[in-house]
């Protein structure tokens, strides 16, 4: 059994989107004789953290328990004064989760690599602010490293940068850490593609696609049934937009103020289309065209409930049709969606360029095996739906193609077919067999 250092910042019980993908790492790399030391943020510092978090004491309960884990506390930072907090974020590159963790963590790993004699390290972000401590253990303990990037760091912004220069700085040091580590991982090639564009010198050989997945098998193939009364899409999760966000990424310069005034992006998304305003727009016309059909469409949303979603519900008229549950565990997540007759999902809108943003929830809506209502624009996101051949993609500009493409899904004029040699391949179980592919060509090169 190969011992390697696993450096997941977020973790179960820590109920967020980006703790699965490490969780299911944990629970599958043994299988092929690997087995991971976790390094964690402790649950009793999630709220020193973390401004909102969920806790799940249950998820992974049965793989934590097995794992080798070690949590590790962050010292409390003091209370900083309004002028304070804008400056530290402000004057930050990596992002501050980590630094009051740091001290700890070295001591943590100082002790790891005695007891279990490490062969090599693997960090997952964000937090961004992992990638220096990752570096810097691989370098002392002169060992391999991994970097998985759930996210891409520079080019993944939901409002700004504060200037150019903080853009610049953000893109030197995402290929400073590109270089040092031997190997790299991305959730999406299209990330891949944007690594290689913006920093020639990393060799394509470091670069792997190892997506997001589903746990367990695929469910069977299941058609939506024309004669229900009611047909019912779900959604679950957080949508990443605010209004305020979208206003600052595309606001003209001329009107902002302050030091708005100097903010800065790589290039222009619009996260309204993130948001299901265009799937409410396209469902108001379907009421109006077919009213008898959208008297029996009814749509819940699984997750944290926001202001703008209200008044987006109500601007369409839709309060009788949409429904908000809240928060829920994830494994009544899992219970909700096989209740759903389709799923919903959308993307953001990256202009005159593709998304690389595949969300977590996707992988299960894949497993699920039901029609995916997909609003979604040219990116990564659009490109693996079409692959798995369950979702009806609809283009969120089109609004008269939109409706005629849900009313032919709900009267069962379209019939979709699922890739199943594709979507197998997307089982986490797979994947972690071909991250320890990974690993061990890295660990019999020492």
């Amino acid at each position: 059994m190969i011992n390697i250092l696993f450096i997941a910042f977020e973790f179960p019980p820590l109920s967020r989107g980006g703790v699965h993908r490490p969780l299911a790492f944990v629970k599958y790399l043994p299988q092929s004789d690997i087995n991971p030391i976790v390094i964690t943020l402790d649950e009793e510092s999630y709220p020193d953290v973390f401004d909102t978090y969920g806790y799940d004491e249950y998820l992974g309960k049965d793989i934590r328990e097995k794992a080798d884990l070690i949590p590790i506390k962050s010292d409390k930072a003091a209370h900083p004064s309004k002028l304070h907090n804008f400056l530290s974020i402000y004057f930050t590159i990596h992002g501050n989760e980590t630094k009051n963790w740091k001290i700890r963590f070295n001591d943590a790993i100082k002790a790891a690599v005695k007891k279990f004699s490490p062969k090599a390290i693997f960090a997952t972000v964000p937090p961004f602010s992992i990638l220096p401590l990752a570096t810097e253990v691989a370098k002392k303990y002169k060992l391999p490293l991994i970097l998985d990037f759930r996210d891409a760091w520079s080019q993944w912004r939901t409002v700004p940068y504060g200037t150019i220069f903080h853009y610049w700085k953000t893109l030197q040091m995402e290929g400073k850490y590109l270089r040092e580590a031997d190997a790299i991982l991305a959730t999406s090639e299209q990330t891949l593609a944007d690594f290689m564009k913006l920093h020639e010198n990393i060799p394509p050989g470091k670069l792997y696609y190892v997506p997001n997945g589903y746990n367990g098998l695929l469910k069977s193939w299941k058609t939506m049934k024309t004669y229900k009364n009611e047909f019912v899409i779900g959604y679950v999760g957080s949508f990443y937009y605010s209004p305020g966000a979208r206003e600052q990424m595309l606001q003209s310069r001329w009107r902002k103020r302050g030091h708005r005034i100097f903010q800065y992006i790589p290039h222009r998304q619009d996260w309204l289309y993130r948001s299901p305003y265009f799937f409410f727009r396209a469902l108001k016309a379907l009421n109006d065209s077919y009213p008898e059909l959208g008297s029996k469409i009814k749509v819940r949303f699984a997750g944290k409930i926001h202001d703008w979603q209200k008044e987006m519900i109500t601007s369409f008229g839709l309060e009788n049709q949409v429904e908000l549950l809240g928060l829920i565990s994830h494994s009544e997540s899992l219970a909700f969606q096989e209740n759903c007759d389709a799923l919903l999902i959308t993307s953001a809108k990256q202009m005159g360029g593709k998304d690389y943003s595949i969300a977590g929830k996707t992988f299960e809506y894949l497993q699920m095996q039901k029609p995916i209502v997909a609003f979604v624009c040219e990116g990564a996101q659009k490109d693996i739906l079409e692959k798995g051949g369950t979702a009806l993609i609809c283009n969120p500009d089109n609004t008269e193609e939109s409706v005629q493409l849900l009313t032919g899904l709900f009267k069962g004029s379209i019939n979709l077919c699922p890739n199943l040699e594709f979507l197998k391949g997307l089982s986490r179980e797979a994947l972690a067999k071909q991250l320890a592919e990974i690993i061990n060509s890295l660990v019999q090169n020492i």
